[in-house]
């Protein structure tokens, strides 16, 4: 069933532009200014309030599902889950935007998209390199969690994610204790992530670089997952080319994805994941 979800997700994602209702950060900012609003999170808020807040959501959500136990009821609601939680039709819009604008040689309608898309300040490679995480976060990121926690763990990837996000913009005074904590949960899936660029790209002038940030502590997951990307596919652009190494390290996102739907119907076949 998990191969089956995992495609019936991508399908509907790719065919069905999304409402506002339908999208992953609806649901957790709705959830996040509810608590705001209560002041539930808010600089005082202590680490085990933090956790409860955090997993709550995913915990109650899991639990509700193994306690009704309906077989058309688990696979709605988790159908549901996964459909809201990977992709990102506004964060696609507003790269196809940024695409039509560079065409037209519009850099400050560039730096305006490349905002939207979450980088303040961006050159060709640093918007690559950032393309290439978004990628992560909205695909492979909640199709890892899904794979090896199901619905919990699509859930409390995509509320960590959304309180951190919140708690890096506001400085509530868990900021280092959230980044670290993803960090912690964005370890593994990474260096994962990565190995896939090694198989659909350049293997061997990749590989050197992630032997080098496998156990590589220091390095935030963010900058592994560039460095690799960037060693992978070998892009040759001039300096004032805003595209072709976005859409070059884009497209090797994207069939990364494919790859990683090949190992999970591998494992489905094998018995491994039901």
């Amino acid at each position: 069933m998990t191969l089956i979800y995992l495609l019936l997700t991508l399908f509907a994602e790719r065919m069905v532009h999304k409402p506002h209702y339908l999208r992953t950060d609806f649901y957790y900012t709705l959830y996040k200014q509810q608590l705001v609003s209560r002041k539930l999170l808010s600089p005082e808020t202590s680490l085990w309030q933090f956790l409860a807040m955090w997993l709550g959501p995913a915990v109650m959500v899991a639990l509700a599902l193994h306690i009704i136990n309906l077989g058309l009821l688990t696979f709605v609601v988790t159908l549901f889950v996964l459909f809201v939680s990977v992709g990102s039709s506004e964060l696609r819009d507003a790269f196809k935007c940024y695409l039509q604008a560079a065409e037209r040689g519009d850099l400050q309608a560039c730096d305006m998209y490349a905002r939207e898309l979450g980088l303040p300040d961006h050159s060709p490679q640093t918007f690559a390199g950032h393309l290439v995480w978004l990628n992560y976060q909205r695909y492979a990121a909640p199709i890892f969690f899904f794979i090896v926690f199901n619905v919990f763990g699509v859930i409390a990837y995509g509320t960590l994610r959304v309180f951190n996000g919140y708690a890096q913009k506001h400085a509530l005074g868990l900021q280092n204790t959230t980044q670290k904590i993803l960090q912690v949960v964005e370890w593994v899936p990474v260096r994962l992530a990565t190995i896939g660029f090694l198989i659909v790209g350049h293997f061997s002038r990749a590989l050197p670089v992630w032997l080098s940030l496998c156990f590589d502590t220091n390095t935030c997951a963010k900058d592994v997952m560039t460095k690799v990307a960037i060693a992978a596919e070998d892009v040759q652009f001039s300096p004032d080319d805003l595209v072709t190494e976005a859409i070059t390290l884009l497209s090797l996102a994207k069939r990364n994805i494919l790859f990683i739907l090949s190992i999970v119907a591998i494992l489905t076949l094998l018995g491994i994941i039901k």
